[in-house]
């Protein structure tokens, strides 16, 4: 797809419309150097490619703020795209001179119900629908990894990290899975597993953590030993416990009593709520009450009073607003009220277990008392409820073990098996990377006389792109070169193997580039390959020799700004 067309208007009409062309596209800022303090920044060159990339689904933020210090906001440029209605409107074609698909994106800066985010007339609101609507449209595809906006991230390369990086364009946070996925889909190798590749990671590295938490306690191992020995210690305590002479009713009477004890707890607690809940709907009860018996009646009718003499018409009368405010607390009062009798209920069951519960309790301590019970014997009950206690905490921790450790085998099984698809098809890939280093190293000799190399890295989370020099790193200058390289080289591998791919490549800051190989860009590979190069740049920064007139799409300055001409 190619650029046909970025229109801005707003309330007051329409702003500025720029047309695309086939080859090189400038964004010039003419700015004259009257003194050192005109720099010629902020006329907007810039903005345009952020302003494509917010259509095509960036949050359109850096538009108004630094990616640097988000803290600080060009407040200005926020209020006039908020208060003006500011909507931006891009059009993309299949064909510059024969166009037989064309998609028109619409947007605005607006939230909520004035939020205008649309693909060919069809509202998208959803930020994950329009983004999958705009994959099917141009690269004809629904796989959910990766995203439109990180296949096209190469596309537009205005901030820091798309233009100090060829291939690792994406935010610094982002996994090798998820680059992976990307990667490969650049190449035009199937990417539908990638997802769930990524899922399966996240899973992963949160069962790990999780596994790190059990280790802290103890591994399986240890565990299971411990185990071992508190088994024994029970089965010891038990036969010690059987040598007690009572009479065959007294255990059970002994747990019944205990039992009876944490009932009477649980009961006198929900009794306490129970009354406080109560209590307070009461309460509320008499204030509304109180509200509806205290209103000021005279303080009422001298508002109404007031408002009838600047409304005339007032539709309601002084009493009927008197007694709407009643009824209205009636409603209230009837609503709170509401629960009182099945809490009264309650209150009185409770209230009735809690005096039988008590009754058994007496007869079932006399009982103990009078029986021969000794404090040997008591400890070795406590004690064996101490141990019953280490038992059951450690057999808990052994089933997370075991279900945790079950979860990683699973989710290695399944990463083995999608691994193991893209493995399959390596053979592919390293053809891929093959043809394209035929056009990379071409371009690069152009530029700099020296090969660059694309090739993969692989480990076990999955494929990585690495870019080297036969000879060795490049140097940081030499950098803004190397990825146009690349860029170009991918329009020229696309073409070669019929991908759907994006004709138009977006550069800022290239006129730090030396003069010769900012000439050879300019005017040899922009013109000659079936792309739009669009470049923001100081006209003063453009070697004198070219002539860039027909180049030329938009001209700005510190008196002609992108939003004010």
């Amino acid at each position: 797809m190619f650029l046909k067309s970025l229109k801005i208007e707003n309330s007051l009409g329409l702003i500025r419309e720029i047309e695309f062309h086939r080859g090189l596209n400038l964004i010039v800022d003419e700015t004259i150097e009257k003194d050192k303090r005109t720099t010629g920044n902020n006329v907007g060159k810039t903005t345009v490619l952020r302003l494509v990339d917010f259509c095509l689904g960036s949050s359109g933020k850096n538009i108004y703020q630094d990616s640097e210090f988000k803290e600080q906001e060009n407040s200005t440029i926020k209020d006039f795209l908020i208060n003006t209605e500011v909507i931006v409107v891009l059009t993309l074609v299949d064909d510059l001179d024969f166009p037989s698909d064309i998609i028109t994106i619409k947007k605005n800066f607006l939230k909520y119900g004035k939020k205008i985010q649309e693909i060919n007339g069809e509202a998208i609101i959803n930020e994950k629908e329009f983004d999958l609507k705009l994959k099917e449209l141009i690269f004809n595809t629904s796989v959910e990894k990766p995203t439109f906006k990180q296949i096209v991230s190469k596309n537009i390369r205005d901030e820091k990290n798309k233009l100090a990086n060829i291939v690792k364009v994406l935010n610094p946070y982002t996994k090798i899975e998820e680059y992976e996925a990307l990667f490969l889909f650049w190449l035009g190798i199937n990417t539908d597993t990638h997802n769930q590749k990524e899922l399966l990671g996240k899973e992963k590295t949160r069962e790990e953590s999780f596994q790190k938490r059990l280790k802290k306690e103890g591994e399986l191992s240890l565990i299971e030993q411990q185990l071992e020995l508190v088994n024994s210690k029970i089965e010891e305590l038990q036969k010690i416990k059987a040598n007690f002479n009572f009479n065959e009713k007294f255990e059970a009477q002994l747990v019944e009593l205990n039992h009876l004890k944490l009932n009477l707890s649980k009961l006198s607690t929900e009794l306490s709520r129970l009354n406080m809940r109560r209590e307070l709907i009461l309460e509320s009860k008499v204030e509304l009450e109180n509200e509806r018996t205290n209103i000021d009646v005279n303080q009422i009718e001298s508002l109404y009073s007031k408002a009838s003499k600047l409304i005339p018409n007032l539709q309601v009368s002084f009493e009927e607003t008197v007694k709407f405010h009643n009824d209205l607390l009636d409603e209230k009062i009837k609503y709170i009220e509401y629960e009182l009798p099945a809490l009264t209920e309650k209150l009185k069951s409770i209230s009735k277990d809690i005096s039988s519960f008590r009754r058994r309790e007496r007869e079932l301590s006399e009982f103990v008392s009078a029986s021969d019970y000794s404090d040997d014997y008591d400890k070795i009950l406590i004690e064996l409820n101490s141990f019953f206690e280490k038992k059951g905490n450690l057999e808990e921790r052994k089933k997370f073990w075991i279900t945790s450790n079950e979860k990683l085998y699973r989710i290695n099984e399944e990463l083995e098996t999608i691994n193991s698809e893209i493995n399959s098809k390596d053979s592919i890939i390293q053809k891929r990377i093959t043809l394209f280093n035929k056009f990379f190293t071409k371009i690069s000799s152009q530029l700099y006389g020296e090969e660059y190399l694309l090739s993969t890295q692989k480990n076990e989370k999955g494929y990585d792109l690495i870019v080297t020099n036969i000879e060795g790193n490049p140097s940081t200058g030499k950098k803004k070169g190397q990825i146009a390289a690349f860029d170009f080289a991918y329009v020229l591998f696309a073409e070669e193997i019929e991908l759907k791919f994006i004709h138009f490549i977006m550069h800022d800051q290239l006129e730090n580039m030396h003069d010769n190989q900012l000439s050879t860009i300019l005017v040899d590979l922009a013109n000659s390959i079936n792309c739009q190069f669009i470049l923001p740049i100081v006209r003063d920064k453009i070697p004198s020799d070219i002539d860039i007139e027909k180049f030329i799409i938009l001209r700005l300055s510190e008196n002609i700004k992108l939003f004010k001409k």
